[in-house]
């Protein structure tokens, strides 16, 4: 199990990177189609379902780590109680999923918003907005240091 989770842990930390990278190219197109008056384009629409593809991914990845895997949340989820009074593991056990799956519903209901524009700018500003939002929320539970747990970067 050690070696599965291993992998898990491997591919749920590289998966950020394709969501990071997708999710600031769509915004970033997103302004750029705006300030250039461009409609939504097929690139928009790629880019768009990959952000969301790889947030499902990833969430699917999540729950099968915080609930089969990951020794850290079997800890929190054996006794609460005392995770709560311990701030690295109440980081995996509660801050980092809740607020992670938050940002997926975010991003979520603003493709299903963008699908639902009816001109390409508004199409660009719910982009924008939804997806800027959702990206802000993951960036913070990125455990990189800032809520106080730092994992690599990068897993190999």
């Amino acid at each position: 199990m050690n070696s599965l989770y291993n992998f898990t842990l491997i591919l749920h930390s590289w998966n950020r990177w394709i969501i990071l990278i997708a999710g600031l190219l769509a915004i970033i197109l997103a302004i750029f189609a705006l300030v250039n008056k461009q409609g939504y384009s097929k690139t928009n629409k790629i880019t768009s379902l990959v952000f969301i593809s790889s947030l499902h991914f990833q969430l699917v990845i999540g729950i099968l780590l915080y609930f089969v895997l990951s020794p850290i949340t079997l800890e929190a989820l054996s006794n609460f109680g005392a995770a709560m009074k311990n701030s690295d593991i109440r980081y995996w056990a509660v801050e980092h999923s809740f607020v992670n799956i938050i940002a997926i519903i975010v991003a979520q209901v603003g493709s299903i918003v963008v699908r639902r524009k009816s001109t390409d700018p508004k199409k660009h500003k719910a982009t924008l907005i939804w997806f800027g939002i959702s990206i802000v929320l993951i960036i913070a539970m990125i455990p990189m240091g800032m809520m106080g747990v730092s994992r690599p970067w990068f897993r190999f």
